[in-house]
């Protein structure tokens, strides 16, 4: 250092920095025991850092399906991922939704509360019990579905239950408040992280066909041929910019636009008015049908499947219509879904009110049976024939009159349509994707013209409209498992 030509003020500072190496790495640098100790921590440093990379990978492969995640991603990109991240997100919230009332109601019900049988509402009737069992019956969750704890009807009304002072009715009051707490704490809090962790500014209409070009790749995508489709999907992607620039650009016939835009209106409302009248019309049929003997399994599932194939059908109309109304594709998908988010509130709304009607007549028919039950009692045992010393004959649960419980009813519908959604949704993939493509697929070599390029294609997956559509529906169907679990504790399940 005295032979470098520097400045005395550079000396010492070279000097205080080796004087500090030497003392942090002596141990390192000298010989015995300090040298030893230094190499024991640098080997507990690096089983440290091994240990907890280990750990971490091992919290990766105990989150449910995260590698069956990985490899969608691999092969469909982070877009197409994001909709099973979203899903097992809904799944997680109902295990514990579910969690809370299996343990704190379903089970102290059936481990302390009244068995099965010792009261007629926990009893199948027995004009009832032939066919209890039998599987047309249990899918329309009648029989012994019905009469057990997953419905509301079951429950008694004591204070408390078994040897343990349960206090089963504050508890199933608690539940199904912490049921909405939780699910409100839930999702302000993941939309709060969301909020937290966009990293967006400003407008996204700037510099937009910059932006296409340095971030629309998917680095994430490992596959040839969802490589070429993404490349595909790009090239759409400008073409369509570049068309909606000439047309903003174009003097539009602002009279024209403007009657479109209403007729578009008009004929949506008018679908929304018969939407509505159409399930008021089922619901009341249904109340006929149900005072019938025999009917069909048509008639019995007619409100399910009629409210099920609205919300399949309407959607895709809105969406024909709304091509008369030339909005921009964003402001457009702004009006589609506020749309179908009127549409199923306004068809929800209908069948409450129509279930309400049918409450009150259910609840008329209870009361009716209450007083010929108390009279017709009330004769016989004050009969001529009937002594004091005498014991009143022993009448079974099953052979006393009652009503329909009105909770049990409410909650036995919403199960039914929670099916029938389930169900259609199913079909609607079979047949619109699966069967597509395999007739596309099989069929293009001997057919007229070409399937894949031409008519019937395969299905187009619409990354924007697809993500926002599936998570809109999701979410109203959790609306059924977050508003209506107070009448059936079974609804948690079908969100499962």
């Amino acid at each position: 250092m005295r032979s470098k030509p520097w400045p005395m003020a550079k000396k010492l500072t070279e000097l205080r920095e080796a004087q500090e190496f030497v003392e942090k790495y002596e141990g390192a640098l000298g010989k015995g025991k300090g040298k030893q100790l230094y190499a024991y921590k640098m080997l507990m440093a690096k089983k440290w850092v091994k240990f907890k990379r280990d750990f971490d990978n091992f919290k990766t492969q105990c989150i449910p399906w995260e590698m069956k995640i990985k490899d969608i991603e691999s092969h469909f990109g982070s877009s197409v991922a994001s909709y099973f991240i979203f899903l097992r997100w809904m799944y997680g919230v109902n295990l514990v939704l579910f969690g809370l009332i299996f343990g704190l109601v379903i089970i102290p019900e059936v481990l302390m509360g009244m068995p099965y049988g010792s009261i007629p509402r926990k009893t199948v009737p027995r004009a009832e019990e032939e066919k209890a069992m039998d599987f047309s019956v249990l899918w329309d969750f009648e029989g012994y579905i019905k009469y057990s704890a997953l419905f509301y009807g079951y429950y008694n009304n004591q204070r408390t239950i078994g040897w343990l002072r349960y206090r089963l009715p504050m508890a199933y009051f608690m539940v199904g408040v912490s049921v909405f707490g939780y699910s409100l704490i839930i999702v302000i809090r993941s939309m709060a992280s969301n909020t937290q962790g966009s990293t967006g500014e400003g407008e996204s209409d700037n510099f937009t066909f910059s932006f296409k070009m340095f971030t629309s790749w998917d680095y994430l995508i490992g596959n040839s041929e969802t490589a070429d489709n993404k490349y595909a999907s790009i090239t759409t992607s400008f073409k369509e910019s570049i068309v909606d620039e000439q047309e903003s650009n174009k003097e539009e016939n602002i009279h024209l636009t403007r009657f479109l835009r209403v007729l578009a209106n008009f004929l949506i409302i008018c679908c929304l008015c018969g939407s509505g009248y159409l399930i008021y019309f089922v619901v009341k049929r249904s109340q006929q049908f149900s005072k019938m003997q025999n009917v069909s399994w048509y008639e019995r599932n007619e409100v399910e499947i009629v409210m099920s194939l609205l919300g399949m059908f309407c959607p895709p109309l809105f969406e024909t219509i709304a091509a008369l109304e030339n909005y921009h594709p964003r402001t457009g998908l702004k009006w589609q879904l506020g749309r179908i988010f009127a549409l199923f509130l306004g068809n929800l709304y209908t069948f409450l009110l129509a279930l309400m009607d049918d409450v009150h007549l259910k609840l008329a028919n209870e009361e009716t049976i209450k007083n010929i039950t108390h009279w017709t009692l009330f004769n016989y045992y004050n009969s001529s024939g009937w002594n004091e010393s005498v014991p009143r004959p022993p009448l079974h649960p099953a052979d006393v009159p009652r009503g329909s419980c009105w909770e049990t009813a409410v909650g036995i519908e919403f199960m039914r349509l929670t099916v029938s959604d389930m169900l259609v949704t199913y079909i609607t993939i079979l047949l619109g994707d699966f069967l597509r493509a395999c007739f596309v697929r099989f069929m293009n070599y001997c057919w007229c013209w070409d399937l894949e390029a031409g008519f019937v294609g395969h299905h187009f997956m619409d990354i924007p409209h697809k993500g926002i559509s599936t998570i809109f529906f999701d979410t109203y169907s959790q609306m059924h498992s977050w508003a209506f679990h107070f009448f059936g504790s079974l609804m948690t399940v079908s969100a499962l």
